[in-house]
């Protein structure tokens, strides 16, 4: 088979060979992960956690309603008594009664603080969770490609081998009849036992991004759906790096977590220099208290009691004054946050579209590469066969091929991830644009359990 056939033939058997087994998605991976990843699960827990600072402080201004019983048994010692009514003796007697209390907060400027506080931190709870279901997309996409890169590098690097083992072969048998000089011969066993290395090399990686799955998932597929001979490569619409950054400052779900993070903090100085305004509740009770003896005789007794409760704080020690110093110095970290955590946001939106561009450049650029490595290939084993060139020329040009294939198959990957990092940098980022990228794979499969063998 001719050099350029076996390379069309090699390419066209990346895309489009068909396993038996079913071989998973991007969008299938991604569904797994979002039912059992452990970062994306405890995420939501906690998110769940914060909407409960709503009820929590709402409950506060709601009426508090308590009840309480007792029962005892008394022993009244009265001596010298100077009322005619009362006479000396000791009387020993059992008692019980019942009270319900209620306590309705009619001002307290701290629990209004302390709802709007709760507010907030939902609002930045949301941001939070927004952020986690995000990530995981984009960590998703990442090991989904990472997995497909360790099949390319293992398919390539078995190849090279294989292709070398061949040629090594043929080096002895050309030494044998006297063609070529003992040295050639040894060249093509070393080239060989590099080629066998990065070979195992290549089958260790590829277990461990298979790992990096089954992490993710809980499990790792057989077998994954590889990108299509065909890829778009377009420019972000708009086309505008500007214009992106600043959607990004506007809608980045992390930027608006630390911005809410930041109000919560300035509310907290509200709410703590509140500990000095005065409070009111209103108090009301009902009780009823029954007497089997004593100096009085049996007896039953019932007493209501509804009252206002004014309490005006004096002094406390400094501690108010104290908590509000501490939460004015944690409203100054959180903003030093939020203006770091905005600059971060900057660059990692410019470094995100400008990695969109160097992606399809340099995509296009290691395709013709792939097809120059190859014409250099076919000549330089043409000019072997005649003498003029040596088998370390062929040998530097093979290497050269496979380098240019398995750089080709990583960039395509990593145009896809720029398109999803510029997306999760924006705070646009959805599950709809794993369906985008889940349309650019095709049925063939890549391998994603045992390593091919020798």
């Amino acid at each position: 088979m001719l050099p350029r056939l076996r390379f069309v033939v090699f390419l066209t058997a990346m895309f489009v060979i068909a396993l038996p087994v079913h071989a998973a998605t991007l969008l299938e991976i991604y569904q797994q992960a979002a039912q059992s990843d452990p970062q994306i699960l405890a995420a939501a827990a906690a998110h769940r956690a914060a909407l409960e600072a709503g009820p929590q402080s709402r409950a506060a201004l709601l009426p508090q309603i308590s009840a309480t019983g007792n029962a005892s048994r008394n022993r009244d010692e009265i001596a010298n008594a100077s009322a005619g009514f009362l006479r000396n003796g000791v009387y020993d007697f059992n008692s019980h009664g019942y009270a319900l209390n209620l306590t309705q907060a009619v001002y307290h400027h701290e629990l209004g603080m302390r709802l709007r506080q709760a507010n907030t931190r939902i609002a930045q709870a949301d941001a939070v969770y927004g952020a986690a279901e995000q990530e995981l997309i984009v960590r998703t996409a990442s090991a989904y490609f990472n997995a497909l890169a360790a099949h390319d590098d293992q398919t390539f690097a078995h190849a090279e081998r294989d292709a070398l083992a061949g040629q090594l072969e043929q080096s002895k048998q050309r030494f044998n009849v006297g063609v070529i000089a003992i040295t050639d011969v040894q060249e093509a066993q070393a080239r060989y036992d590099l080629a066998a290395a990065q070979a195992i090399s290549a089958d260790n990686q590829r277990a461990s991004q298979d790992e990096a799955l089954r992490e993710l998932t809980g499990s790792a597929p057989e077998t994954l759906h590889g990108l299509g001979a065909t890829l778009p490569l377009v420019m972000p619409k708009p086309d505008d790096m500007e214009q992106w950054v600043k959607t990004a400052l506007t809608q980045n779900l992390q930027l608006s977590a630390a911005e809410n993070a930041l109000k919560v903090a300035q509310e907290e100085i509200g709410r703590r220099r509140a500990a000095h305004l005065p409070s009111l509740d209103l108090i009301g009770s009902h009780g009823f208290q029954s007497y089997g003896g004593g100096p009085f005789g049996g007896r039953h007794e019932t007493l209501t009691t509804v009252m206002l409760q004014l309490n005006v704080p004096l002094f406390s020690g400094g501690l108010v004054n104290s908590r509000t110093r501490e939460a004015v110095a944690l409203q100054e970290q959180s903003r030093e946050q939020v203006e770091q955590l905005r600059r971060a946001t900057e660059r990692q939106t410019r470094d995100a579209f400008r990695g969109i561009s160097a992606s399809i450049s340099t995509v296009t650029a290691l395709k013709q590469a792939a097809t120059s490595n190859q014409t250099a290939l076919e000549a330089a084993t043409a000019g072997n066969e005649v003498g003029t060139r040596t088998l370390v020329d062929v040998f530097n040009a093979q290497s050269n091929l496979y380098r240019a294939k398995r750089d080709y198959a990583r960039a395509r990957y990593d145009y896809l991830l720029n398109t999803l990092r510029l997306k999760q940098a924006a705070g646009t980022l959805s599950p709809n644009d794993l369906t985008q990228l889940n349309g650019f794979l095709t049925a063939a499969a890549a391998g994603s359990g045992e390593s091919s063998p020798h």
